[in-house]
């Protein structure tokens, strides 16, 4: 498979970059093919568009989203084909106004990507958060009911059109290709504020 011919049922992966200050961070969603795509390099754009308009509807506007890749979701080939890689470059705002101390990058956005079996998936936000948008109850922060509120209400509209009518976000496993796929149902904005190290950039799928 290329991103030149992309057949129905497909999957591809995708990695939004975002920069702060000298900092670089990225997300990567897994998305499938619901039919044949017949202009993959103008559809491939309009994916990069739509993680960027959902990225930057949850992001503080001091983050700034730099470039989306898009590539097979088989590893890199040896040797190297450039039509498996496609790089969008942006310079796009996080749209959320920072009212009051943004809280550092450790701390995490807790999006779920609910699926009607198994586990759910987690995406982790970094670069979401100012300390009036938690409080911490119990020795546990989490996000107060007003920021949840606002930041589902932003996920909920995107969804209203989502990645396009040819796309969905998934959970794919396998390798080299993927042997278990389970489409995403929802994304659901979480309480939870989690703690990551920002020097955990490793990413290996599970086989």
């Amino acid at each position: 498979m290329t991103l030149r011919t992309i057949g129905s049922g497909e999957v591809i992966t995708a990695r939004v970059y975002k920069l702060h200050v000298g900092y670089k961070w990225a997300n990567n969603y897994e998305i499938q093919a619901t039919s044949s795509i017949t202009d993959p390099e103008g559809q491939l754009q309009a994916i990069a568009n739509r993680l960027v308009a959902l990225e930057a509807a949850i992001h503080l506007n001091i983050v700034l989203i730099d470039r989306v890749t898009i590539s097979t979701y088989a590893p890199d080939s040896q040797p190297y084909n450039p039509d498996t890689l496609a790089s969008f470059p942006y310079t796009q705002l996080g749209q959320r106004g920072a009212t009051g101390d943004i809280l550092p990058l450790e701390a995490c956005l807790f999006v779920r990507r609910n699926v009607s079996f198994g586990r759910d998936g987690r995406l982790l936000y970094r670069g979401c958060l100012t300390e009036t948008d938690v409080a911490t109850t119990g020795m546990r922060m989490g996000l107060m009911t007003s920021a949840l509120n606002s930041i589902q209400n932003a996920v909920n509209t995107w969804s209203q059109q989502g990645l396009g009518q040819n796309w969905r976000f998934v959970l794919a496993s396998g390798l080299p290709d993927p042997t278990n796929i389970r489409p995403v149902q929802g994304l659901q904005v979480s309480d939870r504020v989690v703690f990551k190290k920002f020097n955990n950039r490793y990413f290996r799928r599970r086989p």
